[in-house]
């Protein structure tokens, strides 16, 4: 079989690291105090002189906040996600350094110096 699996933590590292750039900026546009609450979208609101009729200032009200709830939701969910990304990399990071132990302690039983007597240099012939 070949190919495999295989996880690229370089990539894992750089897709928390975009995310959690792309929550900040969606962070900056809330008010102080709210960042996390999707309030901002609240902003966007017009009242009938604007939108010119009743209906159309219901509707967009209607409409602003669910997108308000929508935008906090996304947030949230989105903050979670990064989390799991993050402990996922970690857990990859803390399996392939015990692999790569494991793997050097089988190496130095096996070819290395099991006893732990020290070997003579190489320049020295041995007596």
């Amino acid at each position: 079989m070949s190919g495999g699996y295989g996880v690229d933590l370089e990539a894992l590292k750089a897709a928390e690291t975009g995310i959690k750039d792309t929550l900040g900026e969606l962070r900056q546009a809330g008010f102080h105090g709210q960042e996390r609450s999707g309030q901002t979208v609240v902003m966007w609101k017009l009242d009938v002189d604007e939108s010119g009729h009743q209906t159309i200032t219901d509707g967009l009200d209607e409409f602003l906040d669910r997108l308000h709830w929508w935008v906090r939701g996304l947030i949230e969910g989105t903050e979670e996600f990064v989390t799991a990304l993050a402990d996922t990399r970690s857990t990859y990071e803390q399996v392939e350094e015990g692999v790569v132990n494991k793997l050097k302690e089988l190496v130095d039983m096996t070819v290395g110096n099991p006893l732990g007597e020290q070997k003579a240099p190489s320049s020295e012939a041995p007596r």
